[in-house]
């Protein structure tokens, strides 16, 4: 039987609905039951900059749209290498039993206590050596990803498609009156997001006539200035709205690929499975590669910063974290599938092609046209391929502006972690200050593309986290007296079968290259070593066990009534 693309959304619904509906809803009412009475962050500490209580549909839609940014499209095109069978095999059972979990479980206790990042938790909950291995590694590998973005964005726009400086601008200077809108004079929601559909549209039909032509350089300098203001100006007066923007974007794109795929029933050029050759699989074996080249997506620890740091402070009531955590991961499965169906169509040589020789975005844009310009003639090859580029640098700055404000918190944690002194004075100027010097780092990682020296052990840092994330919620469970067996089935098949064999596996492809490649390696030696560094402080605790007097802290902090 010929696979085709009508085949593989159906397989990819057949996981996504179960959980959605099953497995998130079983573990709501086993673990994380709300409770209606309860004061979320958001309300109890209200400081409109950011803790909030958010729009529960805007916050869905910023939540996604800073977290399924540009990695789940990238490890969608590197799965590709390997046929069709392997997304299916790996990413679709690991997303509903490990990554939407993840998230829902790291939302949840974040919010329970007080909103505090991940990293923050965990130097309380295990020792401060893991806090600070969590927040460094965390810090790293979104600086990274960052940079990354900022460079695939920056030559896009300055020479595959200056079409898309002219609604790039309006992009990052359209959020605070819709924000505004929103949260200060009550507009409905549904009545901002057509208005703001309307205008982008507008703004990429006419920067096609009008394409600006500008230099690198000038996209450096604009992307580090704007990232800074994401980071420190008020939440729902920038980053929430203009993600919103993007997030309605993103769905369509999404939307409209699927529906292509089930109305044109595209045959998959590419084969079942290619476990290994030298020409066509560029990250080398099936297994472990595939758990080295893909996080977002399927299982991505990285979250623990967007859902734990980020998204838990804005939650209006408890029920929303299951819909906003679960849902929010599913929905980036959903949108790793459109960039790996969109490489499917395209032959084994092309997919290779594109991820050594050329750059994956303008592939994307190819398989993406061919998928759907069938479906709906109405526009033609080149206009969908141009539409579907923009839906990828949309999907790469919505996780740009919440990376910033993320990099601002974790930088500030860490100089204090550091320092063990907090920042009373000043914290203003400290926002600013660490978002600057975020900003710094990001640009220089782009411009020199040094970036590269971590940007593709990504995946592998980001399921490292996500074995902090299992500690964490195991000691939540400890201190609340519930059951812990889920939790250490999914820290143990992290640990050891995804994070440790894609970070030795990384290490030694590496090495046996020799020159360059020993300085990736040596970076891949460092995430496993740093991975068991916080397993040992994360066991030495569990042989302490926690005091009376710690799980009264623990417990009162979710009242509010300690710090």
């Amino acid at each position: 039987m010929q696979m085709t693309t009508t085949i593989m959304i159906l397989i990819g619904l057949a996981f996504w609905l179960p959980g959605i509906f099953g497995i998130s809803k079983a573990l709501e009412k086993r673990y994380f039951t709300p409770d209606p009475e309860r004061k979320t962050p958001g309300v109890a500490l209200r400081d409109d900059f950011d803790y909030y209580p958010a729009n529960p549909y805007s916050l869905f839609g910023d939540h996604w749209a800073a977290t399924a940014g540009g990695a789940p499209l990238k490890g969608g095109i590197f799965i590709s290498q390997w046929g069709w069978l392997g997304g299916i095999l790996y990413v679709l059972p690991v997303n509903i039993f490990l990554g939407s979990v993840h998230d829902y479980a790291c939302g949840f206790v974040t919010q329970r206590q007080r909103g505090d990042t991940p990293s923050l938790i965990c130097s309380k909950m295990i020792s401060k050596r893991a806090g600070l291995l969590f927040v460094f590694l965390g810090w790293l590998a979104i600086a990274s990803f960052n940079s990354a973005f900022t460079l695939a964005i920056g030559v896009t726009a300055a020479k595959f498609t200056p079409e898309m400086a002219l609604p790039m601008f309006v992009l990052c200077v359209m959020g605070p009156p819709f924000g505004y809108l929103l949260y200060r004079k009550g507009w409905p929601l549904y009545v901002i997001a057509i208005i703001e559909y309307a205008l982008m549209s507008v703004m990429v039909y006419l920067g096609t006539l009008y394409p600006i032509k500008l230099p690198f350089e000038f996209w450096l300098f604009f992307l580090a200035v704007v990232g800074i203001i994401a980071a420190c100006v008020p939440n729902w007066i920038y980053t929430e709205p203009t993600n919103f923007m993007m997030f309605l974007f993103m769905a369509s794109g999404v939307v409209i690929l699927f529906v292509g795929g089930l109305i044109s029933n595209v045959p998959l050029k590419a084969p079942m499975l290619i476990f290994y050759d030298p020409q066509l699989t560029p990250n080398g074996w099936f297994y472990p590669g595939i758990a080295m080249v893909v996080s977002c997506g399927a299982l991505t620890g990285m979250h623990a910063f967007w859902i734990g740091a980020y998204t838990t402070k804005r939650f209006p009531e408890e029920r929303w974290v299951r819909i906003i955590g679960y849902g929010g991961e599913i929905l980036e499965s959903v949108g790793l599938w459109t960039a790996f169906l969109a490489m499917l169509v395209l032959t084994p040589e092309e997919v290779a092609h594109a991820i050594t020789k050329i750059f994956v975005v303008v592939a994307y844009g190819e398989g993406f046209a061919k998928i759907v310009s069938p479906a709906f003639p109405f526009l033609s090859f080149e206009g969908w391929k141009i539409f579907a580029i923009w839906v990828f640098v949309v999907f790469m700055m919505s996780t740009f502006f919440s990376g910033y404000r993320n990099l601002r918190v974790m930088g500030l944690e860490f100089a204090q972690g550091i320092t063990g002194k907090r920042i009373v004075k000043h914290p203003v100027l400290a926002r600013w200050i660490s978002a600057i010097v975020a900003a710094l780092t990001v640009t220089a990682f782009a411009a020199t593309k040094a970036y590269k020296w971590l940007w593709p052990m990504f995946p592998i840092l980001s399921t490292a986290i996500a074995v902090f994330t299992w500690s964490m919620v195991i000691m939540w469970c400890k201190i609340h007296g519930k059951g812990t067996g889920y939790w250490w089935a999914t820290f143990w098949v992290t640990l050891l079968l995804i994070s440790t064999p894609a970070g030795v596996y990384y290490t030694y492809m590496n090495a046996i290259k020799g020159g360059v490649y020993a300085v990736f390696a040596a970076v891949g030696a460092m995430a496993v070593i740093f991975t068991w560094w916080f397993v040992a402080e994360f066991f030495l605790k569990l042989k302490k066990g926690f005091k009376p007097e710690e799980i009264d802290y623990f417990r009162k902090r979710e009242y509010y009534q300690a710090e």
